[in-house]
């Protein structure tokens, strides 16, 4: 029953769509936030149309999982849609849904878009965007380089999309860029030189960086670097400290050190007040990993343990063997006689 409302309300939009379907907001919200759902929506889709008071300020376009999967939904978020129809929020949030282009408002200040299928972000270099906090998490973009023009940018979330690489002019208006997500993508490795110094917070956890090159690098302000669960096997800790003299986080597990070098980091991180993880560390380790101050790797125990087992595999294939010959050798000797 809970979700009696909604499906009502989607039913009642693909009744309608023939004749201009007026979507309404969903009741009981704040008057300045409008929730739709289930809204379908094409490029220049003229027969949609949406009530909302002059006061709404944001927007949450909602989708049901079970009607996700058998409509289209959104597939293109652009100007028509955010102008026309929605009536220019400064606010957008849209999760879960199929937009494959997202074409950049210029008045929107904050947008989540999130857990779509989105692989181009429109911008033109020749106009000036409103936006502070925007969010793409969950999408499938490979090329970041049209988010340069979003220079007014506080806050970015890239996280779990492909990127590999970052062009080095991406950034360089950014001079707000506070905090910037870009966990669960594909880097192997990463010039630091591109990032603003206006930076607290860079997240590169769930990465394939095998190397953190930081020499002549200087982010005077960031706080904190996320490096988790990457392939790295070893960190210039006095170069770390050179380039982010105000650092005070570097989560590190799940990276590919040898015990001594993960107890020789963090030795170093402990004697400069530097917390490696965040919250609780972790509770256990698995078998396949060792632990060092609580927190936990590969590597070094999963290799003791291969070796082990490897050796006690040998083992049992020499007796096997001598069993074999054994035997083979007594039935030889009894056919003799």
């Amino acid at each position: 029953m809970r979700n009696f409302p909604r499906l009502f309300l989607a039913v009642a939009s693909l009744l309608s769509l023939g004749q201009g379907y007026e979507y309404q907001c969903e009741p009981g919200t704040d008057p300045t936030v409008c929730s739709l759902w289930n809204v379908q929506y094409v490029q220049n889709g003229t027969q949609l149309s949406v009530k909302m008071s002059s006061n709404v300020k944001e927007v949450r376009l909602n989708m049901e999982q079970y009607y996700y999967e058998r409509h289209l939904g959104i597939t293109v978020y652009d100007s028509f849609l955010h102008v026309t129809i929605l009536h220019n929020p400064a606010s957008v949030h849209v999760g879960h849904n199929r937009i494959k282009e997202l074409h950049m408002p210029t008045d929107l200040q904050t947008g989540e878009f999130i857990k779509s299928s989105i692989s181009k972000v429109h911008t033109n270099s020749s106009l000036s965007y409103a936006v502070t906090y925007l969010d793409l998490q969950g999408n499938s973009i490979y090329d970041i380089s049209s988010l340069s023009a979003l220079v007014n940018l506080q806050t970015l979330n890239l996280e779990n999309n492909y990127i590999s690489e970052i062009n080095g002019t991406i950034f360089t208006s950014m001079r707000n860029l506070s905090m910037l997500y870009l966990g669960y993508n594909r880097f192997q490795k990463l010039d630091f030189k591109v990032f603003p110094k206006s930076l607290s917070n860079l997240w590169l956890c769930r990465n394939r960086l095998n190397v953190l090159d930081l020499v002549n690098v200087s982010l005077p302000s960031l706080t904190v670097l996320d490096v988790e669960s990457n392939n790295l096997k070893t960190i210039d800790v006095v170069a770390v400290f050179a380039a982010l003299p105000g650092l005070q986080f570097l989560p590190i597990a799940q990276n590919k050190f040898y015990e001594s070098e993960a107890k020789r980091i963090i030795a170093e991180l402990n004697r400069h007040n530097v917390s490696h993880y965040f919250g609780n560390a972790d509770p256990y380790c698995d078998p396949s990993e060792y632990e060092v101050s609580k927190i936990c790797f590969p590597g070094s125990g999963l290799i003791g343990r291969s070796v082990w087992k490897a050796l006690m595999l040998l083992v049992i294939l020499v007796i096997l063997v001598a069993i074999f010959a054994g035997s083979v050798r007594w039935i030889w000797f009894q056919m003799r006689y």
